[in-house]
């Protein structure tokens, strides 16, 4: 049995080539590039102010001078008025007995028999005998007692002001200064070098000899 015909496969369709032109690449600028990899680069990190590099010149020694102020405590005593208390007048009575002896006067009566005359008797004897009162008024003195105020004293509050002394115990404080060093053996002393010699002056320069014109 003769074989059967395949059929061909499509083949695609033939596009003519396109002659592209190679691109050309701008070259950066120095200072682009520069500034670029600064760009790329990662922050670099502060290096510890004591740290010292392994290699290279002697930190140079410090000029200025270190100093510290000390202070201390002073007192400064000053006086001040307070209120310790107060002191009154107060007028108050009192009452005592007192005695005195005052002389007064009092009426009595005292009987007095006196013989009748001759000449009384012959008027008496003519009445005819009959009761009769007489009455007679006694008086007597008693005390009168009249108070009166007499001025006796005048007392008074006078404020004096005396001196005395007061000791004060107070602390004072003060600042001291204390060097601590811990270097453990001082570095031998150098010699300095020799200070240089200052550049010698130039020489001025001579002035070109002047050419004949032509």
């Amino acid at each position: 049995m003769p074989p059967t015909a395949q059929p061909a496969a499509a083949q695609p369709a033939v596009t003519p080539p396109v002659h592209a032109q190679p691109a050309v690449e701008p070259q950066p600028q120095p200072q682009a590039q520069a500034q670029a990899q600064a760009q790329a680069q990662p922050p670099s990190q502060p290096q510890p102010r004591s740290a010292r590099p392994e290699t290279g010149p002697a930190a140079p020694s410090p000029t200025g001078r270190l100093e510290i102020t000390c202070r201390e405590e002073r007192l400064d005593i000053t006086t001040e008025w307070h209120v310790i208390g107060t002191a009154k007048l107060r007028k108050y009575v009192t009452s005592e007995q007192v005695e005195r002896r005052v002389p007064v006067v009092r009426e009595r009566v005292r009987v007095e028999r006196i013989p009748v005359g001759e000449a009384e008797r012959a008027a008496l004897d003519e009445k005819e005998i009959a009761e009769a009162v007489e009455e007679v008024t006694l008086r007597e003195e008693r005390p009168v007692v009249r108070k009166y105020l007499a001025p006796l004293e005048r007392v008074r509050l006078v404020v004096e002001r005396y001196t005395t002394e007061e000791v004060v115990r107070e602390e004072l404080r003060r600042e001291q200064v204390e060097v601590h060093d811990d270097v453990t053996a001082a570095p031998a002393a150098t010699s300095s070098p020799p200070p240089a010699a200052p550049p010698a002056a130039q020489a001025p320069a001579r002035p070109e000899p002047a050419r004949p014109l032509v």
